[in-house]
């Protein structure tokens, strides 16, 4: 518990104006959290907190470069990382949650941590498909022809369409009845 002690903020203490924390991310910040979607990478982050009288308002920006493994080549690249991101604090009688981006903390909350929100916004900044840029539609012609050369972990076979299916199987005398009575029906 204690390397997230390095993102306790002392909110208390604070006066009501902008403050700025920097943090630098790297492979030990992603080793905090165990089975998570990143293991490698390296960003900063600049959270400008504003507290007023009743609201904490972070704005987090970070960038960086993230490594990733892709989905199909299973080989390693590096996808560069560039957010900006808002998180508002309201005062109330219980802590909970009321949007993703709005928290609220009982009055006399003395610290929040927010490790966790710079780990879930990295995280969300990765792709659904992890595809390495050379594979990826935007390549250029000769990202193309790397591509032709990529061994491929996985890959979808081409799909026949029905017309193909009945021009190279017999059809069950059956079946060809049946069809022709539902398409009456139509």
């Amino acid at each position: 518990m204690k390397p997230f002690k390095l993102y306790d903020i002392d909110i208390l203490a604070l006066k009501e104006k902008t403050h700025r924390y920097e943090y630098k991310i790297d492979d030990t910040f992603f080793e905090l959290f165990e089975g998570g979607l990143i293991e490698h990478g390296s960003c900063n982050v600049v959270l400008d907190l504003e507290k007023s009288s009743g609201v904490l308002t972070l704005n987090f920006s970070i960038t960086g470069t993230l490594e990733l493994t892709c989905d199909r080549t299973l080989e390693p690249f590096t996808e560069p990382t560039d957010l900006q991101e808002r998180v508002f604090y309201k005062f109330g009688e219980e802590e909970k949650e009321l949007a993703d981006d709005v928290m609220v903390i009982p009055h006399g909350t003395a610290t929040i941590n927010v490790a966790h929100h710079i780990y879930d916004f990295i995280s969300l900044s990765v792709p659904m498909k992890k595809l390495h840029p050379s594979l990826r539609g935007d390549a250029t012609q000769q990202g193309e022809d790397e591509w032709e050369e990529t061994l491929l972990v996985y890959s979808s076979p081409v799909e026949e369409t029905d017309q193909e299916v009945q021009e190279d199987e017999p059809i069950d005398e059956r079946w060809k009845i049946l069809k022709e009575k539902f398409k009456n029906l139509e």
